[in-house]
């Protein structure tokens, strides 16, 4: 009778799905609440480009102080004054959509309550060098959301499920992107924020600067799939060797497995496979086997 296994490593670059057939699926929670049962504003179709949200709390990104915000329908943040031209962009998936006939985008925004706890409870988490309370939080969500069509290049079935959300307390906040299903998308796509002229993209850490939409939803910086987290009250300090994923593999053998077969069986051939494509493989490593009861 086989045996059979959860696997999970630590430490496999974000872009892992592209380059193997390994299959990840992001956990159950990863977004915060949204859309109806938690109280969220849905925002019309703008006529203008933009809406603009007056913010119950200041929001520190960086050395710049925000009252409001400007949500884009092409799944994005301003911050800023959008005449002169002088504005920062947080975008969790910047591309062409359209929600005038299907989708919804809707936002709601925390002063109390357990979305601050839960807010407290994932920053201090994330950053545990930092003590961190938080006092404000928003949520904007573009929930299948489709893309903009021409001709026959894009279908209704063709959406993205996606949340940005931003986290303050005190002098310090925090920016979360989270990542549901997302249908491959014909139109360029940016990822990422700017700060004073200064533009971090995550499509640079991906080969040939190409994300793979599909596979957002497992990709993460923080170890837990779907989620990104950057803090933006200080000088960004970012780096494409953050971009990490923790995998859970399940398998099954007819032979009880260990920690050392699994290392000769299984790792060693993934880490071949991944240096052949050109990934740095040195931070790879099992943190756990557990053996499935029947």
């Amino acid at each position: 009778m086989a045996n059979s296994y959860c696997i999970h490593f630590n430490k496999l670059p974000a872009y892992l799905t592209a380059l193997t057939d390994v299959t990840i699926t992001a956990p159950l929670g990863v977004f915060y609440p949204f859309g109806s049962a938690a109280g969220d504003t849905f925002f019309p179709y703008p006529n203008d480009g933009f809406i603009n949200i007056t913010l119950l709390h200041p929001f520190l990104y960086f050395n710049r102080t925000h009252q409001d915000i400007h949500v884009s329908p092409y799944g994005g943040l301003l911050l800023g004054q959008l005449l002169s031209l002088n504005y920062d962009v947080i975008a969790p998936f910047f591309v062409r959509t359209d929600y005038s006939e299907r989708g919804n985008v809707s936002y709601q925004q925390y002063t109390t309550g357990d979305v601050l706890h839960t807010a407290t409870r994932d920053i201090s988490s994330y950053f545990p060098n930092v003590t961190f309370t938080a006092s404000w939080v928003l949520v904007v969500t573009w929930d299948r959301v489709v893309y903009y069509q021409t001709n026959d290049t894009v279908t209704n079935d063709q959406k993205a499920t996606f949340q940005v959300i931003l986290i303050s307390g005190g002098d310090l906040s925090f920016v979360l992107m989270n990542y549901g299903d997302i249908s491959p998308t014909p139109w360029p796509m940016r990822i990422g924020y700017s700060y004073n002229q200064t533009i971090i993209l995550l499509n640079d850490c991906y080969p040939n600067g190409t994300i793979d939409a599909v596979n957002l939803n497992t990709s993460s910086n923080i170890n837990i799939p779907g989620r990104w987290a950057f803090p933006t009250s200080l000088e960004s300090t970012f780096s494409c060797e953050q971009h990490v994923v923790g995998v859970h593999l399940q398998v099954s053998s007819a032979e009880r497995l260990n920690e050392t077969a699994v290392e000769e069986q299984i790792l060693k051939p993934l880490r071949d496979l991944l240096r052949q494509r050109g990934v740095d493989v040195s931070g790879i490593r099992l943190r756990r086997l557990v053996e499935k009861q029947p």
